[in-house]
């Protein structure tokens, strides 16, 4: 097998059905631009992950990690993206059927067109594929502009621009965070961001599907709400990191927060957290402490503040991250 152009990410969190539709769906399709399908399994049921482990050993999977529990979409996806240096990574839900054999080569073809500085993900309707100025329409498709974040379920990110950027960042819970978080980097580095049209790619499987997450302890709507506030009444991690990444205070390049100790001849991983992470940790406690007074005592516009910005900023370079 050639070298492979993308590293194609699929994390997996139960619903079984979805996921072998996933990937079988995935094989059928064209090999023209050579990908590998690498999949990061999150403490679903013996049942599946004995599934992957019969994929892999059929050669239907490329690489299979098999996390201990839950350890959250970002660190799955980014043990995902570290398993193969290609020069495109492709983060593919597990409720993400692509149609038609020469999918990827057509979604190459498209954004071929744009800047090769960027990123390319799905919209689910016309009028936002419209909605921004600076599309374009090629005799490949419409390639609409996205001013905020992509969605995460079929992206692609170009090893030039994680380069600049890093991987998804692991300071966020379980679910929700990792594609708004990378969305608002690539804004702040002025990268654009680039629509596909999604049905013309794939059939979302996973739309208003939430019953197959019933029996565990993910609660997506708590993990989201808590982005924006958190259960203190105070800012969200999400809105604090916004902050931080707008006004230059923090790197844009996020550390990982969890390790890869050893993976066994059964592709059972053995996880744990990075001691260099603590510092980080720290500094978002703190910056959220200072943000969450300042703005209680005296508004929003508070929080820009020369003086706090200051204090900020040498929070972050103790830590070395700013």
């Amino acid at each position: 097998m050639s070298s492979p152009l993308v590293n194609i990410t699929i994390p997996v969190f139960h619903r079984p059905l979805l996921t072998q539709k996933t990937i079988l769906a995935l094989r059928k399709t064209s090999s023209a631009i050579p990908y590998t399908v690498t999949v990061v399994d999150n403490g679903s049921s013996p049942e599946l992950r004995e599934r992957l482990r019969q994929f892999k050993s059929d050669g239907i999977i490329d690489n299979l990690f098999l996390l201990p529990q839950n350890m959250g979409i970002a660190c799955a996806c980014n043990i995902g993206w570290d398993a193969v240096d290609a020069p495109y990574y492709m983060k593919l839900d597990n409720d993400i059927c692509v149609t038609g054999p020469d999918w990827l080569e057509r979604l190459f073809a498209l954004w071929r067109h744009g800047k090769p500085f960027s990123t390319l993900g799905p919209c689910h309707n016309t009028e936002q594929m419209h909605m921004n100025p600076g599309g374009l329409e090629t005799p490949d498709g419409r390639l609409g502009i996205c001013l905020t974040n992509l969605q995460g379920q079929c992206i692609l990110v170009p090893k030039i621009v994680s380069d600049v950027l890093g991987v998804w960042n692991e300071d966020y819970g379980l679910y929700g965070a990792e594609d708004g978080d990378y969305g608002v980097r690539m804004v702040c580095a002025d990268l654009p961001q680039y629509y596909y049209y999604s049905a013309s790619y794939f059939t979302d499987f996973g739309v208003d599907n939430v019953t197959d997450y019933g029996k565990t302890d993910l609660n997506k709507h708590k993990e989201h709400s808590e982005l924006f506030v958190a259960s203190d009444g105070g800012l969200g991690l999400f809105n604090v990191n916004c902050f931080l990444f707008d006004l230059c205070i923090r790197h844009w390049k996020t550390p990982r927060r969890y390790r890869v100790v050893d993976v066994n001849q059964n592709h059972e991983v053995t996880v744990e957290e990075d001691p260099a992470y603590n510092p980080v940790r720290e500094a978002l406690v703190r910056s959220k402490r200072l943000l969450d007074n300042k703005i209680v005592k005296y508004g929003k516009a508070s929080a820009f503040d020369p003086k706090l910005i200051m204090y900020l900023k040498k929070i972050w370079q103790d830590c070395g991250h700013g």
